[in-house]
Parts: C-alpha cells; sequence; structure tokens
C-alpha cells in the first residue's frame, strides 16, 4: 500500500462517516437513508471492481478472460445488489411502488440524490473507492493465473457485511424504538469494519523496499 493511500483512505472513511452521522443528528435521516448509503457504496465499489478487471486484462494479455468474468460479475453483482436493494428500499424505506423490479431502487437513489450532504458523502465514498482500486492494481500480480477471479469474488465480502448490518439495525430499531440510536450504530459498526480491512490489508502487504533475503 503506498504511503499516500493508507492515509486519504482513512480520511475518507472517517469523512464519510461523520457526515452520515452529521445528518443523523441534524437532518434527521432515518436508518432507511444510512442503509441507502451503504447500499449504494457496494454498487460503486462493484463498479470499480469490473473496471479492474478490465485493466488487469489489459495488463496481463488475458482479455477474453477478463472480459467474460467482468460480464459475469456484472450481471451477477448487478441482480444481487437490485434485489438487496429492493429490499432496503421496501422494508425500512416503505417504497411500495413495484410497476417495476427496479423502481424501489431508483426511487431509493432519487432520495439520496435530492440531498446536497447526501451528494457529498457519495463523493467521499467514490473517493475511497477509487483509492482501493488505485491500491490494488499497483499490487496487481500479474503471474497470478487466478488474479481475475480473485479480483471478483472480493466484493461480496462488503455485502454480506451489509446483510449483518441491516438485519441488526431492524432488530434493535424494533427492540428499542430509538431510530436515530439504530442509525448512529450502524455508522460506527461501518466505520470500525472499514477501519479493520484497512489495519489488515497493511499488515498484509510487505513492507516497500524490503531487502531481499
Amino acid at each position: 500500500m503506498s504511503l499516500a493511500a493508507g492515509p486519504l483512505r482513512r480520511a475518507a472513511a472517517f469523512g464519510s462517516a461523520a457526515l452520515v452521522a452529521a445528518g443523523i443528528v441534524f437532518l434527521g435521516w432515518p436508518t432507511f437513508t444510512v442503509l441507502a448509503f451503504y447500499w449504494l457504496e457496494n454498487v460503486i465499489i462493484g463498479g470499480f471492481t469490473a473496471l479492474r478487471m478490465l485493466v488487469a486484462g489489459a495488463r496481463t494479455g488475458r482479455y477474453v478472460e477478463s472480459l467474460a468474468t467482468t460480464v459475469f460479475f456484472s450481471v451477477h453483482y448487478g441482480l444481487f445488489c437490485l434485489v438487496h436493494g429492493v429490499f432496503v428500499a421496501t422494508l425500512f424505506g416503505g417504497i411500495r411502488n413495484m410497476a417495476g423490479i427496479a423502481d424501489p431502487v431508483l426511487l431509493m437513489i432519487g432520495r439520496v440524490a435530492g440531498d446536497r450532504i447526501g451528494i457529498i458523502v457519495v463523493i467521499a465514498m467514490v473517493v475511497a473507492a477509487g483509492l482501493d482500486a488505485w491500491r490494488a492494481l499497483a499490487n496487481f500480480d500479474v503471474d497470478d493465473p487466478k488474479a481475475i477471479r480473485h479480483i471478483m469474488s472480493e466484493p461480496y465480502g462488503r455485502i454480506v457485511v451489509l446483510h449483518v448490518v441491516l438485519i441488526a439495525g431492524g432488530a434493535l430499531m424494533m427492540a428499542l424504538q430509538l431510530p436515530s440510536l439504530a442509525a448512529l450504530l450502524l455508522v460506527a459498526f461501518k466505520l470500525v469494519y472499514d477501519l479493520r480491512l484497512l489495519q489488515r490489508e497493511r499488515t498484509a502487504s510487505p513492507p516497500p523496499h524490503a531487502p531481499a533475503a
């Protein structure tokens, strides 16, 4: 990991969490809005993942493999995000317009896009995802025959975490009847997850310019 990327990614994680927390406290954002942001973050990460696979294919000369894997990922991950988004929109957002399967998701995105602070949160998420992609491409092993498949599998862990957050948040809201507290706990949980992920990457990365054995 580059010396510049680590602090910038931590700053983006803290900045995004602080903005979401401010929206909860000062603007009355409900848990639904927080979940909508984190759902959108997974979509952003999926977009950068597809870009990374295409770049990896170009760098290794495995164009057909990278294109086929990207298409498969886009369909599979895209459908996963679509179903997840419908679940968030209908269960927590009260969006019941089901004229088309994508309508609840489009309405949810519209709510997020209509908030000025929300746009800043999305920008912070794009910056963080872009830095992740930059770091990953800098450490890409061109000799690994399974590297493109490894790239494809990375974002699914975040979706699993978001499912856990969603279930825990919903249970907390029902048990405590304190939606603002539940939303803030979701933000704290997500921030801890992001920071632990950064720490694991830092521990796993070899020190720069390490002397040869």
